[in-house]
């Protein structure tokens, strides 16, 4: 029986939805490495997700994938590449090179992303996607004052490890898509978390065996709530499902949506005015965002 694909709309809502919670969760996530270690609180909310993962399998009934090492030794690789490598490089990248750096260099995870899928030979390559990479991708880079970019010794650690986290998602979001799409997306998410909390534990562990517990007030409490359920469990388990439904690279671009959200947010809850500019990179960034979308619908109706 063949499955049904899910409504595009749908998809494209998924995506969005994403990158909603990606935005919020760049405001929550400071209040609480403020008050955690970053790759602890990194370690901490991938074990809890993986508790609550595994109590919704075995709740749902879901029936456990067969297929021994072909379905484990994947996981590993996946599990290294989409959180291991993903969220600790990024963490501990930001902590040696500036904000701004930062921000600049993870808009190359669609670029990675669709260079490593057309090297592949996974998606074709066309003038109407690559202009709308090229369109959104100038539009991130005004958002995020390019200009600011400081490629100095004294972050050159941070820079590469934020690279080497862009590199990592890139390949993970290449060639995860064919394991997701004949695996269950609830099992497959619940071992990759168990994979993940290992390998960040290990990683987290010096902080772990020094660690005292901070304060926790209304809004920590909170801020940790939602890490774990929006920006963790409910994040990873939307970009699996579409992920599994529509190409790399479309899921890809969307990230370039996150510096979007994050000015909305700025704009509705901190009072930050909106400018020219973020005016100018917001239509840019949808512009490309929907010309590779229609790029990717005509592929798909070509016989």
């Amino acid at each position: 029986m063949v499955k049904k694909a899910p409504n595009p709309l749908l998809i494209v809502g998924a995506l969005i939805l994403i990158q909603v919670l990606f935005g919020v969760n760049y405001v929550v996530s400071k209040v609480v490495v403020d008050a955690f270690p970053p790759l602890l609180w990194a370690s901490a909310r991938i074990i809890i997700s993986s508790v609550i993962m595994v109590a919704i399998a075995i709740f749902c009934k879901r029936p456990h994938p067969t297929g021994g090492w072909n379905f484990f030794g994947p996981l590993i690789i996946f599990s290294l590449l989409g959180i291991i490598i993903n969220q600790s490089s990024f963490l501990v990248g930001l902590h040696y090179t500036s904000a701004s750096n930062s921000a600049i260099l993870n808009t190359l995870i669609p670029v990675f992303t669709l260079l490593i899928v057309t090297i592949a030979g996974y998606e074709p390559t066309t003038p109407k996607r690559i202009t709308g990479f090229i369109i959104s991708f100038i539009g991130v880079l005004v958002l995020r004052k390019v200009e600011q970019l400081s490629l100095s010794d004294a972050t050159l650690i941070g820079d590469l490890l934020t690279i080497l986290n862009c590199l990592s998602y890139g390949f993970f979001l290449a060639f995860s898509k064919n394991f997701l799409e004949r695996n269950d997306r609830i099992w497959t998410t619940t071992w990759l978390f168990l994979y993940g909390s290992v390998g960040l534990t290990a990683l987290a562990t010096p902080q772990w065996l020094t660690f005292k517990m901070p304060v926790i007030t209304p809004l920590l409490t909170g801020c940790m709530i939602f890490g774990i359920l929006g920006a963790t469990l409910l994040t990873y388990f939307l970009n699996f499902w579409t992920l599994a439904h529509t190409k790399s690279s479309s899921v890809a671009i969307f990230i370039y949506l996150q510096p979007v959200v994050a000015s909305a947010l700025a704009w509705s809850w901190f009072g930050e005015t909106i400018t020219f500019r973020t005016a100018l990179s917001s239509l840019l960034i949808f512009a490309g965002v929907v010309l590779v979308l229609i790029s990717s619908g005509e592929q798909e109706e070509t016989p």
